[in-house]
């Protein structure tokens, strides 16, 4: 028997993010063994957010397995929520990591014969094969999130975009010391560069919790698939108005009032409404619509 659609974007989801956790434990204990061989500040700058970013993985694996929860009397809207609260305790965790990181950094500059650069090969090598990995998820995480609309992955994916620039900015910072004969200040500087990546991310990933907390409108695209799906019912619907929309984690609930005739009977008027709320709910994945019927 073949499962629902909403019960295998369900299993996608947590499926996907069990494997964001995995990959975070990994690159997590790769890059920390590197750094206390190599002393490296990007290589430290990495972990330190490998670390975050398995929190914040586990965050997500936490609203998702939340949000796949039915309504209840209690929750009547459902649970999708939890994908945005753990966007925003992400935020709260990333920003930490970037601050503390920031501190280690000017401490590095200000006290440079306390450390020492060694092997900075073998950190080249590490930041490549983390880099590489990183990239497959990325490439995961956003097919899913496309695929199933979870806020909550695609928050991640843009995580770990900013993670496969800044291994890659070690690796710049890695090599250009190891043809500076082990010249600490291109390492120091990639570790200032890694900070203010991570700080940014802090900023977007709070930026977009707090818009999906705070029901945000639709998006364009949005907007224009609902148009096109009412706009085939013409003539018979004249047009509607008052659209209202609200997202819980990878759904959307919306509310309009279609325009129609008012000499259409209460039965042809309540089956109309209900194709045009299959036609919307066709058009966007995802989204629960009530339909009310004005006549004109």
């Amino acid at each position: 028997m073949e499962l629902p659609t909403s019960d295998l974007h369900g299993r996608r989801r947590s499926s996907t993010a069990k494997t964001s956790v995995k990959v975070a434990v990994g690159l997590l204990v790769i890059k920390g063994a590197t750094y206390l061989v190599t002393a490296s500040t990007g290589v430290l700058g990495s972990a330190l957010d490998s670390l975050f970013d398995m929190l914040a993985s586990l965050l997500v694996l936490w609203a998702i397995l939340a949000a796949e929860r039915p309504a209840n009397a209690k929750y009547q809207w459902g649970h999708g929520k939890a994908e945005g609260l753990a966007a925003l305790f992400q935020s709260l965790f990333i920003l930490i990591s970037g601050l503390g990181f920031l501190v280690h950094t000017a401490d590095r500059f200000a006290n440079p014969r306390e450390y020492e650069l060694k092997l900075p090969w073998l950190g080249v090598g590490v930041m490549v094969i983390s880099s590489v990995i990183t990239l497959w998820l990325v490439g995961r995480l956003r097919k899913v999130a496309l695929e199933t609309g979870s806020p909550a992955l695609k928050a991640d994916s843009h995580h770990y975009t900013s993670d496969l620039l800044m291994n890659l900015s070690v690796v710049v910072g890695l090599v250009l010391a190891w043809l500076l004969d082990g010249a600490l200040w291109p390492d120091l500087v990639v570790g200032f560069g890694i900070s203010l990546l991570i700080l940014n991310t802090a900023r977007e990933v709070f930026v977009q919790s707090i818009e999906g907390l705070m029901d945000r409108g639709l998006r364009p695209r949005e907007s224009a698939a609902i148009m096109r799906a009412v706009s085939n019912f013409t003539p018979k619907v004249s047009g509607f108005h008052d659209l209202r929309s609200r997202r819980s984690g990878a759904d959307i609930f919306l509310e309009l009032h279609l325009d129609l005739d008012r000499q259409m009977s209460f039965v042809e008027a309540h089956d109309l409404s209900e194709d045009v709320g299959a036609a919307i709910e066709g058009a966007l994945p995802n989204s629960t619509v009530t339909v009310h019927a004005d006549p004109l």
